[in-house]
C-alpha cells in the first residue's frame, strides 16, 4: 500500500485551518498538516495536531465568531511571521492564535508562545 502525501500551497493550508475552526472539526486539517511543505515548531506533527485538536474542541466562542484575520507580527523574533487570530463577539483579545511563516515554499506553523 502506497500512501501519497500531497503538497498544498500556503493559502490552501491557511484556509484548512480556518475551516477546521469554523466547523469545529480538527480532522479536516490532517492531510494539510501532513503535507511535505508544512513544518511545525513542535516535537512532531502528531503532537502539534493533538494540541491543535484540543484547542478546537475546547474553544468556546461566546456569541459566535466575530472575526478571523491574519495580522503581521512586529515583536522581535516573530517579525517575519503572520498570526492567525480568531475572535469571538465577547472578548477583546483573540480566543486562539497560530503563527505562520512562509519561507522557501515551506510553511512553518507555531503556537503563540504565551
Amino acid at each position: 500500500m502506497v500512501i501519497r502525501i500531497q503538497e498544498y500551497n500556503s493559502k490552501e493550508i491557511k484556509n484548512a485551518i480556518i475551516k477546521s475552526f469554523i466547523e469545529k472539526d480538527p480532522k479536516y486539517f490532517i492531510p494539510f498538516l501532513l503535507s511535505k511543505n508544512v513544518l511545525v515548531d513542535y516535537w512532531n506533527k502528531t503532537k502539534f495536531y493533538q494540541v491543535f485538536k484540543n484547542e478546537i474542541l475546547n474553544l468556546e466562542m461566546k456569541e459566535g465568531f466575530k472575526e478571523i484575520k491574519f495580522e503581521k507580527q512586529d515583536w522581535g523574533y516573530y517579525d517575519d511571521y503572520t498570526q492567525l487570530n480568531i475572535y469571538d463577539n465577547y472578548h477583546l483579545n483573540p480566543r486562539f492564535s497560530i503563527l505562520f511563516k512562509d519561507k522557501d515554499e515551506k510553511l512553518y506553523l507555531e503556537f503563540n508562545p504565551f
